[in-house]
C-alpha cells in the first residue's frame, strides 16, 4: 500500500509538470509497471440458469409470463392441451378394467383345474395349460396398469412450472404454438448470482496470481456498480483446442441491480513471474480532463513530433483521483492535450 501511494505521488508530481506545445498545454502519458496486468474481455452471465421445454407433445393453450417478468418457485407458466392426454387415461383405465377381468376369469380357471386335477380328473398338461393362461393374464393386467400410471403421469406434464424463482429471460412460443418434447419453451436464470466469464491465452494461465482480488468493469452498469473488486476466481480445467483460450470464472458480489446477462465487461487479472510488455503491460493513465467522449467514442489528442494535436481514439478504464486508466490507444512516453476543445481548434 505505501509503495502504491508513494508511485501514484509520483505520477501526479510527473503530471503536474505539464509542457507546452505552441499554445497548448499537455501533459505526458504515465505508465507504472508495479503491477503486471492482462486485460481480459468477456461477458456476464447467470450462475443458475435453465432453458424450460416440455415433455409431451399439445398445442399450448395458456402462457402466463413475458420477457423480464420476475417469478416464483412453482408459478404457473405454461398449459399444454391436455384433451388427448385425458382421453388416453380414460381409454387406459378402460383397458385395464378389460384386463383385470380376464384376470379374475383366468385365476378362477385355474383354481378349478388344480381341483380337477387333485381328483385326478384332468391330466396334468391341462392343468399347466391354465395355470400359463392365470401368468399370461396376470401379466397383462400388470402392464396395462403400468401403462395407465404413465399416461397420468403424462397428463400431469402438461403443465408447467418455475422451477425456482428468477427471471424470465426469453419466451420462444406463443399461445396456439405446437408444443413438442426438447422444444425450447421458455428460458429463465436467478437474479441473486452472476458471474464474469472470461477468455484468457492458455500460455498466461500458470501466470495468473493466486489469492489476489482481481478488478473488474462493466461498461453498462449503473455508476455504482460499474468496478467491482471479485476474490472467487475459477479456471476451468480445459482450453480450447482451436483459439488456445482458457475459460476464467469471476464470481460477481451479489444483490447487483443492474447487472444482467449477456453485458460486456473487463477483468484485469494480476499476473507475476512475467517479463517484457506486450499485451500484458503496466497500468497507463493520463490526466481525465484530457479525454472526450464523442457518441460512444472515447479519444484524447495526442501531440505529434510536430507540435500537432491527433485525435485518437482510447479504451479507458477506472479513474484514480484525477487520472483515468488507459486500456489501449495510447503508450507511455507520449504526450496528450489538456484541453480539447483547445486542441480541435488548434491551427
Amino acid at each position: 500500500m505505501l509503495k502504491q501511494r508513494k508511485w501514484l505521488f509520483t505520477v501526479l508530481m510527473s503530471l503536474a509538470n505539464f509542457a507546452c506545445a505552441g499554445s497548448l498545454l499537455t501533459a505526458p502519458v504515465m505508465q507504472s509497471n508495479q503491477n503486471q496486468m492482462f486485460t481480459a474481455e468477456g461477458v456476464v452471465e447467470a450462475i443458475k440458469s435453465s432453458v424450460i421445454a416440455p415433455q409431451v407433445t399439445g398445442s399450448i393453450t395458456t402462457l402466463t409470463v413475458k420477457v423480464g417478468d420476475r417469478v416464483k418457485a412453482g408459478q404457473l407458466l405454461a398449459k399444454i392441451d391436455t384433451r388427448m392426454a385425458s382421453q388416453q387415461v380414460v381409454t387406459n383405465q378402460a383397458q385395464v378394467a378389460a384386463a383385470q377381468a380376464q384376470l379374475s376369469t383366468a385365476r378362477s380357471e385355474y383354481e378349478r383345474k388344480r381341483r380337477l386335477y387333485e381328483k385326478q380328473y384332468i391330466s396334468q398338461a391341462a392343468l399347466e395349460r391354465s395355470e400359463s393362461d392365470y401368468k399370461t393374464a396376470e401379466a397383462q393386467a400388470k402392464a396395462q396398469l403400468a401403462q395407465t400410471g404413465m399416461a397420468s403421469v403424462q397428463s400431469g406434464l402438461h403443465t408447467i412450472y418455475a422451477p425456482y424463482a428468477g427471471i424470465i429471460a426469453d419466451v420462444m412460443a406463443e399461445v396456439g404454438d405446437m408444443a413438442m418434447p426438447g422444444k425450447p419453451l421458455l428460458a429463465l436464470y436467478e437474479a441473486n448470482g452472476f458471474r464474469l466469464v472470461v477468455n484468457v491465452p492458455q500460455s498466461k494461465i500458470g501466470n495468473l496470481k493466486s489469492n489476489t482480488a482481481v478488478t473488474a468493469m462493466i461498461p453498462g452498469a449503473k455508476e455504482t456498480e460499474r468496478h467491482l473488486t471479485i476474490s472467487q476466481i475459477t479456471v476451468l480445467p480445459t482450453a480450447d483446442p482451436v483459439s488456445n483460450m482458457v475459460l476464467v470464472r469471476l464470481t460477481l458480489p451479489q444483490n447487483l441491480s443492474s447487472i444482467s446477462p449477456g453485458m460486456f465487461a473487463r477483468a484485469m487479472l494480476p499476473l507475476e513471474g512475467v517479463k517484457g510488455l506486450g499485451q500484458i503491460q503496466g497500468q497507463t493513465y493520463v490526466p481525465a480532463k484530457a479525454v472526450i467522449k464523442r457518441s460512444e467514442l472515447m479519444a484524447v489528442y495526442v501531440i505529434d513530433k510536430q507540435g500537432h494535436p491527433q485525435l485518437r481514439q482510447v479504451r479507458v478504464g477506472r479513474k484514480v483521483g484525477e487520472n483515468i486508466e488507459v486500456f489501449a490507444g495510447l503508450k507511455a512516453g507520449e504526450v496528450v492535450a489538456l484541453d480539447p476543445i483547445a486542441a480541435a481548434n488548434f491551427k
